[in-house]
């Protein structure tokens, strides 16, 4: 297993389509919660600029995208709607658990909490990503 360009350039594009899409729906209220109030809440970076959070997360998104397109070159027997399905599925659930860790739900209330846009953004993304990955598996 080797690191191409196609490897780079398909975790670079994940990431931007990450961060204008989730600026997309944090603009648009689709979703209760701010994409960079992870600074906050872990109290780092609070007094630094939004572009400088939003700049973080998107190398976060990349190096994430990096790595899940890794992970999907040992999983190419796998149809890539499987494995994207049960991969979005486990980091939505992931994600907004850690949003909303310090409320107090019941699971009926957590599930109704969940963010459907985001999880159809989460969705597409990722699907993009293992897609990509099998495909230049099985093709080269």
């Amino acid at each position: 297993m080797r690191i191409t360009a196609t490897h780079f350039w398909t975790a670079l594009m994940a990431a931007v389509l990450s961060i204008f899409s989730l600026k997309f729906l944090q603009v648009f209220k689709f979703i209760k919660w701010s994409p960079v109030g992870w600074s906050e809440r872990l109290h780092i970076f609070t007094t630094t600029p939004g572009w400088f959070k939003w700049t973080l997360l998107g190398i976060v998104c990349f190096v994430l995208f990096f790595l899940l397109y890794m992970i999907a070159l040992f999983t190419s027997k796998i149809p890539p709607s499987v494995s994207s399905l049960i991969i979005t599925i486990i980091a939505l659930v992931f994600i907004e658990w850690a949003i909303h860790v310090n409320a107090e739900l019941t699971m009926k209330q957590f599930l109704k909490k969940l963010s459907i846009p985001f999880a159809c953004l989460l969705a597409m993304v990722v699907r993009f990503v293992i897609g990509t990955s099998v495909y230049m598996r099985k093709t080269f």
